[in-house]
């Protein structure tokens, strides 16, 4: 097992900015080893721009083994800390230290906990990293999970940087689904629902969205379980933690009292919170918030179904809800593309979605990971979609099939696929990671209908209508069936020169 790489300059800080960037023990105790691991495991995986690490000990309590584990942007790596002797136990005892955590008799079995690093601006630039203009320091929020597992600890560390966090137009996201979110964050007031499981990117993605509406002008409040990324900025801010007393719903009614324009909920748990979510919406607030819900059709139900009273409130859902958008992430690979037969599963699964495909498919041939995909799935609320919301029952299949028409939507199993041809994933992937819908195969979107008709795959698809909203935006009034059969004779002019080659 590889050790723990060195960091460059971190043993010629002076010693305040060092004790700045961890207190540690630095002398000849036989603790000071195991303190110098520690800070150097965390300065490295902060410069390497790790997600997350993983800290377990395993074994006898007195000298346990130590398992590292770093979530890079290129996969996990993993080092081993054989016992010598019961220093070997001082891992778990440093990270109390860190995250103020009791010991003892007192010590809970679970915990939730936190502590920071603060990096030199100087070092911390040396080392790829910016910190904020105005800021001479290059500060990381550690998030902590403590449990007490059947062999011994565990410490699970998220690394929230909020100097790394990318603005909206750093998603990688597509013009026409740029220019959507941006529509929805512009209006006056309304509700913008972000839905995804742990890991989706939800709060890199709200994150971007408040950064659009943090220009100085709007005071804005969020309350999060646990506020993961620190907003900055010249307006007024404010954040509050949720625990303890301190409940959604507590939180968001003195929120109002406050006088916000935006409003971040961290997740609408219950009634509760989504009759204040609502009601917030329709007063002249711009609130944002997530949803566990597998698509976006779906979340439309969902958010119906967490309200008080379904025949009002569906009116106002239906009035206050703008924008619906689900996301996952899928590994970005590099490596050769080649060609391959597609297997029994995948054929049965392209097939599920509704998804038009031959018998063979390219991909890219995994060598390296370098990221992430994202994946997403958006709705804007149209007039046909309000008129599903507002009658007698909820027709998911219904909102499905209004979506289906709106050029900017992309079900989720078909933007897996785009990022397959695109050579970013691999089908592999998109099967594991990505949920079918029911309807995609009896009601194709617009876009995979475009893609049979012409010919095309979905990347083609994806840059015709990208090139007609940047078009239109423009002033231009070529229409979007023009902007295709650009797309088809550029296709086929592709195709001859290939069999001519």
């Amino acid at each position: 097992m590889e050790e723990i790489p060195e960091v460059d300059g971190l043993d010629d800080l002076t010693e305040e900015e060092r004790r700045s960037v961890m207190m540690i023990r630095e002398g000849s105790s036989e603790q000071a080893p195991i303190e110098l691991a520690i800070r150097n495991l965390f300065v490295w995986a902060i410069i390497s721009k790790a997600e997350d690490v993983h800290i377990e000990g395993r074994g006898h309590r007195d000298s346990p083994t130590v398992h590292v584990h770093v979530r890079l942007p290129g996969g996990m790596v993993n080092f081993k800390f054989e016992p010598r002797g019961k220093e070997a136990r001082h891992w778990e005892t440093k990270m109390f230290q860190l995250t103020g955590t009791s010991q003892g008799a007192t010590t809970p079995e679970i915990a939730s906990t936190r502590f920071d690093i603060v990096l030199p601006s100087a070092f911390a630039s040396r080392h790829g990293l910016k910190p904020f203009e105005d800021d001479p320091s290059y500060r990381v929020d550690i998030r902590v999970e403590y449990t007490r597992t059947y062999n011994g600890f565990a410490f699970i560390s998220r690394l929230l940087d909020s100097q790394r966090a990318p603005k909206l137009e750093e998603l990688g996201l597509s013009y026409t689904l740029y220019r959507i979110i941006l529509r929805a964050l512009n209006e006056p007031s309304g509700l913008i629902l972000v839905t995804g499981p742990t890991g989706s990117g939800k709060t890199t993605l709200l994150n971007a969205m408040l950064a659009v509406l943090n220009d100085g002008t709007r005071a804005i409040d969020t309350a999060e379980d646990p506020v993961e990324i620190a907003l900055r900025g010249i307006g007024p801010i404010k954040q509050r933690q949720i625990g303890g007393n301190i409940t959604f719903p507590r939180a968001l009614r003195s929120m109002l009292r406050s006088g916000p324009d935006v409003i971040l909920i961290g997740e609408i748990r219950d009634a509760e919170t989504m009759e204040i979510a609502l009601q917030a919406s329709q007063t002249g607030h711009i609130v944002l918030a997530t949803l566990h819900t597998n698509d976006s059709a779906e979340t439309f139900s969902r958010a119906l179904d967490l309200t008080l009273d379904k025949g009002r409130d569906a009116f106002r859902l239906a009035q206050n809800l703008k924008l619906v958008v689900a996301q996952r992430l899928l590994t970005k690979y590099e490596g050769p593309v080649v060609k391959r037969r597609l297997t029994r599963d995948e054929q049965q699964w392209l097939d599920a979605n509704g998804i038009p495909y031959g018998d063979d498919i390219s991909e890219v041939v995994p060598e390296r990971v370098v990221g992430k995909v994202a994946v997403l799935e958006a709705v804007v609320t149209t007039p046909e979609i309000k008129q599903v919301i507002r009658a007698d029952r909820m027709d998911t299949s219904a909102i499905y099939r209004a979506a289906c028409d709106q050029d900017h939507f992309e079900p989720l199993a078909t933007g897996g696929v785009r990022a397959v041809q695109a050579h970013l994933s691999t089908l592999h992937e998109c099967m594991q990671r990505l949920e079918g819908n029911t309807d995609a195969r009896m009601h194709p979107s617009l876009r995979v209908r475009l893609a049979r008709q012409h010919g095309l795959d979905f990347v083609q698809v994806a840059d015709a209508i990208d090139a007609y909203h940047l078009d239109a935006d423009s002033g231009s009034k070529t229409t979007i069936e023009q902007h295709i059969e650009t797309a088809t004779l550029g296709a086929l002019n592709k195709v001859i020169e290939q069999e001519a080659a």
